[in-house]
C-alpha cells in the first residue's frame, strides 16, 4: 500500500521542470536583439530629433538619413564591409533564438 501511494510522487519528481538549453539561448537571444536594438536607435537618434523633423518634415529627416548612409556607403573606403558587418551583428541575436527554439523542440 505505501508503495503504490509513493509511485506518483516518484514519477512527478522525475517530470519537475528543469532549465532547458533551449530557454538559455532565447533568452541570451532575446536580450542581445534588445540591447542592439537600443544601440542602434541611439545611433539614430540625431537624424530623427525633434529639430530635424521640424525643419524638414518626417519625410525630409528620412531623406537626411538615408543621404548620411548612401554617403557613407559610398565614399568610406571599407563602407561596403562596415555596412555588411553591422547587418550580420544585427542578426546573430535571431540565429541564436533560432537555435533555441530547434534545440527546444527537439528536447520534446
Amino acid at each position: 500500500m505505501v508503495a503504490l501511494m509513493q509511485a506518483p510522487v516518484a514519477r512527478t519528481a522525475k517530470t519537475a521542470p528543469k532549465r532547458s538549453v533551449g530557454g538559455i539561448l532565447l533568452a541570451i537571444g532575446g536580450a542581445a536583439m534588445i540591447l542592439q536594438l537600443w544601440a542602434l536607435w541611439l545611433e539614430a537618434a540625431p537624424a530623427w530629433s525633434p529639430g530635424t523633423a521640424e525643419t524638414l518634415g518626417w519625410m525630409g529627416a528620412l531623406g537626411m538619413a538615408a543621404l548620411r548612409l548612401v554617403d557613407f556607403v559610398a565614399w568610406n573606403p571599407n563602407g561596403i564591409l562596415l555596412s555588411l558587418a553591422r547587418v550580420l551583428l544585427l542578426c546573430w541575436p535571431v540565429a541564436v533564438m533560432v537555435a533555441g527554439v530547434i534545440v527546444s523542440r527537439k528536447a520534446h
